[in-house]
């Protein structure tokens, strides 16, 4: 008897908001998710250019952006939380 299921997929989806002390094109928050690792969707929250919703996919993409987060937070650079969900 064969298994009905072959591979299971577990999907995590999670919303970061991130906010900016200064002005940052979509573009460049884009690069900047993309060289995180984060596979996520980035979308601009207004048209201030410092408010971004990061969609983020994957559990260990999360883990990992919400280290590099943490550590720019730190340093100043943005402030950021979960999006509600």
């Amino acid at each position: 008897m064969s298994s009905v299921i072959e591979r299971l997929v577990v999907t995590v989806e999670r919303v970061v908001e991130i906010n900016f002390g200064v002005h940052v094109p979509l573009d460049q928050v884009a690069s900047l998710v993309a060289g995180f690792g984060a596979c996520g969707l980035v979308r601009a929250l207004d048209d201030t250019q410092r408010n971004y919703a990061v969609t983020v996919r994957r559990a260990g993409a999360m883990e990992y952006l919400e280290t590099l987060l943490a550590r720019g937070e730190r340093h100043g650079w943005f402030a950021w939380r979960f999006a509600a969900t």
